[in-house]
């Protein structure tokens, strides 16, 4: 079995983009800002005009618990409810990851709800792993 996280080229296999287009990591990054047992429903991160986002997999850290439900590209949830901060694996090393992957459409949006489980104020951050999906033909994204 692949490792969807891992690299095609340490995988032993080719480039994995789809016919005509070309995938290069990228990461969207969520700043965690939330009061005691506070919901923040409707949160959104903005993908980029220029490329489409596969969502591959999903680390962040935070002051406190947390639980979170997210939508795909079409705006179904993912979830049938909210999943808890504790269930999810949340280091660099070791990613919850999303197999198959989610694709959300250039200048779409993640949308999401969260809610705080501490009692107390909750920071950190939610990042989003994955590729942008350049269709060929078109210029990458020059930060």
């Amino acid at each position: 079995m692949l490792n969807p996280l891992a690299p095609p080229g340490l995988q032993g296999i080719g480039d994995a983009s789809p016919d005509g287009y070309l995938d290069l990591d990228f990461s969207y990054t969520y700043a965690i800002n939330l009061t005691g047992n506070q919901t923040q429903n409707g949160q959104l991160v903005s993908i980029f005009t220029q490329a489409d986002f596969a969502w591959r997999a999903l680390t962040f850290n935070s002051t406190g618990a947390f639980s979170v439900q997210f939508q795909d590209g079409q705006g179904y949830y993912i979830s049938s409810g909210l999943v808890f901060s504790t269930n999810m694996p949340n280091t660099p090393g070791d990613p919850w990851p999303f197999f198959p992957e989610v694709v959300y459409p250039a200048g779409g949006n993640i949308y999401f709800n969260i809610t705080d489980l501490s009692g107390s104020a909750n920071t950190g951050q939610l990042v989003f792993k994955g590729v942008n999906r350049y269709r060929l033909g078109t210029q990458p994204f020059q930060a």
